[in-house]
Protein backbone atom coordinates (compact mmCIF):
# COMPACT_ATOMS: atom_id res chain seq x y z
CA UNK A 1 0.00 0.00 0.00
CA UNK A 2 1.09 3.41 -0.50
CA UNK A 3 0.00 6.63 1.73
CA UNK A 4 0.33 9.89 0.30
CA UNK A 5 0.09 12.78 3.18
CA UNK A 6 -1.90 15.64 0.57
CA UNK A 7 -1.54 18.12 3.42
CA UNK A 8 0.16 18.39 6.79
CA UNK A 9 -0.88 22.06 8.19
CA UNK A 10 -3.20 22.87 11.08
CA UNK A 11 -6.64 24.99 10.81
CA UNK A 12 -5.09 27.90 9.56
CA UNK A 13 -2.43 25.99 7.41
CA UNK A 14 1.39 27.43 6.91
CA UNK A 15 1.97 30.23 6.27
CA UNK A 16 -1.06 31.35 8.23
CA UNK A 17 -2.98 34.72 7.34
CA UNK A 18 -2.46 36.23 10.47
CA UNK A 19 0.92 34.87 11.41
CA UNK A 20 2.51 34.13 8.26
CA UNK A 21 5.79 31.50 8.56
CA UNK A 22 6.38 31.70 12.25
CA UNK A 23 9.05 29.64 12.67
CA UNK A 24 9.15 27.71 9.49
CA UNK A 25 11.55 28.76 6.94
CA UNK A 26 9.70 30.19 3.49
CA UNK A 27 12.53 29.33 1.01
CA UNK A 28 12.16 25.23 2.17
CA UNK A 29 9.19 23.74 0.31
CA UNK A 30 8.48 21.17 2.95
CA UNK A 31 7.22 24.09 5.24
CA UNK A 32 4.34 25.24 3.10
CA UNK A 33 1.44 23.40 4.36
CA UNK A 34 -2.06 22.79 2.92
CA UNK A 35 -4.85 21.47 5.48
CA UNK A 36 -4.06 18.14 6.86
CA UNK A 37 -5.22 15.11 4.30
CA UNK A 38 -4.55 12.04 3.53
CA UNK A 39 -4.46 9.19 0.53
CA UNK A 40 -4.15 5.87 1.05
CA UNK A 41 -3.98 3.44 -2.27
CA UNK A 42 -3.41 -0.49 -3.50
CA UNK A 43 -3.49 -1.77 -6.63
CA UNK A 44 -7.12 -1.55 -6.86
CA UNK A 45 -8.32 0.88 -4.12
CA UNK A 46 -8.38 4.67 -3.47
CA UNK A 47 -8.84 5.72 0.24
CA UNK A 48 -9.56 9.47 1.47
CA UNK A 49 -9.12 11.12 4.89
CA UNK A 50 -11.53 13.78 5.33
CA UNK A 51 -12.43 16.52 2.93
CA UNK A 52 -10.88 20.00 3.91
CA UNK A 53 -10.75 23.13 2.46
CA UNK A 54 -7.55 22.89 0.07
CA UNK A 55 -9.05 19.24 -1.37
CA UNK A 56 -8.93 20.38 -4.83
CA UNK A 57 -5.82 21.51 -5.18
CA UNK A 58 -4.83 18.53 -3.23
CA UNK A 59 -6.65 15.53 -5.65
CA UNK A 60 -4.87 17.55 -8.68
CA UNK A 61 -1.42 17.21 -7.18
CA UNK A 62 -2.22 13.75 -6.78
CA UNK A 63 -3.92 13.02 -9.81
CA UNK A 64 -6.93 11.65 -8.30
CA UNK A 65 -10.26 11.21 -10.29
CA UNK A 66 -11.74 8.65 -8.27
CA UNK A 67 -12.12 7.67 -4.78
CA UNK A 68 -13.49 3.89 -3.52
CA UNK A 69 -14.60 5.92 -0.14
CA UNK A 70 -13.63 8.78 1.83
CA UNK A 71 -13.14 8.24 6.08
CA UNK A 72 -13.73 11.43 8.12
CA UNK A 73 -11.95 11.90 11.48
CA UNK A 74 -14.33 14.27 13.25
CA UNK A 75 -17.00 16.84 12.14
CA UNK A 76 -14.14 20.73 12.29
CA UNK A 77 -14.40 22.67 8.96
CA UNK A 78 -10.58 22.21 8.20
CA UNK A 79 -11.23 18.59 8.06
CA UNK A 80 -14.33 18.94 6.07
CA UNK A 81 -15.15 21.95 4.39
CA UNK A 82 -13.55 21.14 0.70
CA UNK A 83 -16.83 18.63 0.34
CA UNK A 84 -18.02 20.50 -2.34
CA UNK A 85 -14.54 19.78 -4.45
CA UNK A 86 -16.47 16.01 -4.16
CA UNK A 87 -18.59 17.14 -7.17
CA UNK A 88 -15.47 17.17 -9.60
CA UNK A 89 -14.92 13.58 -8.56
CA UNK A 90 -18.11 12.62 -8.47
CA UNK A 91 -18.56 13.89 -12.69
CA UNK A 92 -15.23 11.75 -12.91
CA UNK A 93 -16.48 8.49 -11.79
CA UNK A 94 -20.39 9.20 -12.45
CA UNK A 95 -21.54 7.79 -9.40
CA UNK A 96 -22.05 8.51 -5.68
CA UNK A 97 -18.70 7.89 -3.12
CA UNK A 98 -19.19 5.81 -0.18
CA UNK A 99 -18.52 7.88 2.86
CA UNK A 100 -17.69 6.41 6.29
CA UNK A 101 -18.13 8.76 9.93
CA UNK A 102 -19.58 8.30 13.05
CA UNK A 103 -22.36 9.56 14.32
CA UNK A 104 -22.15 13.05 15.13
CA UNK A 105 -19.87 13.86 11.73
CA UNK A 106 -21.97 12.59 9.92
CA UNK A 107 -25.01 14.36 11.31
CA UNK A 108 -22.79 17.72 11.48
CA UNK A 109 -22.26 16.73 7.48
CA UNK A 110 -25.76 16.45 6.78
CA UNK A 111 -26.83 19.57 8.67
CA UNK A 112 -24.16 21.71 6.93
CA UNK A 113 -24.18 20.07 3.66
CA UNK A 114 -27.59 18.22 3.39
CA UNK A 115 -27.50 18.77 -0.30
CA UNK A 116 -24.08 16.62 -1.00
CA UNK A 117 -26.28 13.67 0.45
CA UNK A 118 -29.20 13.68 -2.50
CA UNK A 119 -28.60 10.92 -4.96
CA UNK A 120 -28.09 12.14 -8.71
CA UNK A 121 -29.97 10.32 -11.65
CA UNK A 122 -26.38 10.65 -13.89
CA UNK A 123 -28.73 9.60 -16.68
CA UNK A 124 -31.17 12.69 -16.30
CA UNK A 125 -29.28 15.16 -14.07
CA UNK A 126 -25.92 17.07 -14.42
CA UNK A 127 -23.74 16.72 -11.33
CA UNK A 128 -24.88 20.70 -9.37
CA UNK A 129 -23.92 18.98 -6.32
CA UNK A 130 -21.44 16.23 -4.62
CA UNK A 131 -23.29 13.00 -4.42
CA UNK A 132 -22.25 11.07 -1.15
CA UNK A 133 -23.67 7.73 0.24
CA UNK A 134 -23.29 7.81 4.37
CA UNK A 135 -22.05 4.92 5.93
CA UNK A 136 -22.51 4.84 9.87
CA UNK A 137 -19.13 3.80 11.55
CA UNK A 138 -18.36 2.90 15.99
CA UNK A 139 -15.37 2.84 17.89
CA UNK A 140 -13.98 -0.63 17.95
CA UNK A 141 -15.89 -1.98 15.64
CA UNK A 142 -14.16 -2.92 12.60
CA UNK A 143 -15.61 -2.34 8.56
CA UNK A 144 -14.76 -3.74 5.15
CA UNK A 145 -14.07 -0.79 1.88
CA UNK A 146 -13.75 -3.81 -0.70
CA UNK A 147 -11.78 -6.81 0.78
CA UNK A 148 -9.52 -3.61 2.99
CA UNK A 149 -10.08 -4.06 6.76
CA UNK A 150 -10.27 -0.94 8.53
CA UNK A 151 -10.45 -0.50 12.55
CA UNK A 152 -11.68 2.78 13.45
CA UNK A 153 -10.89 3.96 17.12
CA UNK A 154 -11.96 6.93 19.02
CA UNK A 155 -10.00 9.53 20.40
CA UNK A 156 -9.90 12.49 22.71
CA UNK A 157 -10.13 15.83 21.11
CA UNK A 158 -11.12 17.63 24.18
CA UNK A 159 -13.98 19.22 22.66
CA UNK A 160 -14.83 16.41 20.83
CA UNK A 161 -13.70 13.13 19.64
CA UNK A 162 -12.19 11.81 16.91
CA UNK A 163 -11.80 8.52 15.11
CA UNK A 164 -8.43 7.23 14.37
CA UNK A 165 -7.86 4.35 12.11
CA UNK A 166 -5.78 0.95 12.06
CA UNK A 167 -5.30 -0.55 8.76
CA UNK A 168 -3.02 -3.83 8.60
CA UNK A 169 0.04 -2.44 10.18
CA UNK A 170 -0.78 1.26 9.36
CA UNK A 171 -2.31 3.69 11.78
CA UNK A 172 -3.51 7.17 11.30
CA UNK A 173 -4.19 9.83 14.17
CA UNK A 174 -5.04 13.00 13.38
CA UNK A 175 -6.72 15.83 15.93
CA UNK A 176 -6.03 14.23 19.12
CA UNK A 177 -4.65 15.22 22.88
CA UNK A 178 -5.58 11.99 24.76
CA UNK A 179 -5.09 8.64 23.43
CA UNK A 180 -7.78 6.18 25.79
CA UNK A 181 -6.21 2.31 26.55
CA UNK A 182 -8.66 1.24 23.97
CA UNK A 183 -7.14 3.25 21.11
CA UNK A 184 -3.74 2.33 22.36
CA UNK A 185 -4.66 -1.52 22.48
CA UNK A 186 -5.58 -0.88 18.58
CA UNK A 187 -2.44 0.88 18.01
CA UNK A 188 -0.24 -2.32 19.55
CA UNK A 189 2.20 -3.45 16.83
CA UNK A 190 1.52 -0.90 14.37
CA UNK A 191 4.57 -0.26 12.11
CA UNK A 192 4.03 2.85 10.45
CA UNK A 193 2.20 6.00 12.64
CA UNK A 194 1.12 9.11 11.00
CA UNK A 195 0.20 11.41 14.28
CA UNK A 196 -1.01 15.04 14.57
CA UNK A 197 1.64 17.42 16.33
CA UNK A 198 0.58 20.40 16.34
CA UNK A 199 3.28 22.51 18.32
CA UNK A 200 6.18 22.04 20.81
CA UNK A 201 3.87 23.61 23.63
CA UNK A 202 0.53 21.98 25.38
CA UNK A 203 -2.54 22.93 23.52
CA UNK A 204 -5.96 21.89 25.02
CA UNK A 205 -6.95 20.21 21.86
CA UNK A 206 -3.90 18.87 20.05
CA UNK A 207 -0.32 16.98 21.34
CA UNK A 208 2.51 18.32 21.32
CA UNK A 209 5.95 16.91 20.60
CA UNK A 210 6.40 16.13 24.06
CA UNK A 211 2.85 14.25 24.60
CA UNK A 212 4.06 12.33 20.30
CA UNK A 213 7.26 11.29 21.92
CA UNK A 214 5.33 9.67 25.42
CA UNK A 215 2.70 8.08 23.16
CA UNK A 216 5.64 6.42 20.90
CA UNK A 217 7.55 5.32 24.00
CA UNK A 218 4.79 3.05 24.46
CA UNK A 219 3.09 2.16 20.78
CA UNK A 220 7.08 1.85 19.58
CA UNK A 221 6.34 1.80 15.71
CA UNK A 222 9.10 1.64 13.79
CA UNK A 223 8.29 4.87 11.77
CA UNK A 224 6.24 7.82 12.91
CA UNK A 225 5.85 10.97 11.05
CA UNK A 226 4.23 13.82 12.59
CA UNK A 227 1.21 16.07 10.16
CA UNK A 228 -1.22 18.68 11.28
CA UNK A 229 1.53 20.84 12.13
CA UNK A 230 1.32 25.03 12.77
CA UNK A 231 3.99 27.69 11.74
CA UNK A 232 5.84 27.14 15.36
CA UNK A 233 7.48 24.02 13.74
CA UNK A 234 10.02 24.13 11.08
CA UNK A 235 10.87 21.36 9.05
CA UNK A 236 14.38 20.90 9.32
CA UNK A 237 14.67 21.86 12.97
CA UNK A 238 12.25 18.78 13.69
CA UNK A 239 14.08 16.74 11.32
CA UNK A 240 17.54 17.29 13.26
CA UNK A 241 16.56 17.07 16.55
CA UNK A 242 14.00 14.30 16.69
CA UNK A 243 15.07 10.95 18.21
CA UNK A 244 15.46 8.20 14.90
CA UNK A 245 12.14 6.74 13.60
CA UNK A 246 10.25 9.91 14.03
CA UNK A 247 10.13 12.54 11.76
CA UNK A 248 8.03 15.15 10.41
CA UNK A 249 5.72 14.96 7.33
CA UNK A 250 5.68 17.41 4.19
CA UNK A 251 2.92 18.02 1.10
CA UNK A 252 3.27 15.12 -1.40
CA UNK A 253 5.22 12.90 1.35
CA UNK A 254 4.66 9.29 -0.14
CA UNK A 255 5.18 6.29 2.54
CA UNK A 256 5.34 2.64 1.66
CA UNK A 257 3.31 0.31 4.25
CA UNK A 258 2.21 -2.83 4.83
Amino acid sequence: MKVTILGCGAAGGVPMISRGWGNCDPNNPKNRRLRTSLLLQNENLTLLFDTGPDLREQLLSAQVRSLDAILYTHEHADHTHGIDDLREVNRAMQKGIPVYANATTLACLKERFGYAFQPINVEKEPFFHPWLEPNLIKPGEAFYVKSLKIMPFMQDHEWTTSLGFRIKNFAYSTDVVHLYESALSVLEGIDTWVVGCLSDRDHPSHASIERVLEWVDIIKPRRTILTHMAPRLDYDSLRNSLPEGIEPGYDGMEIAVE
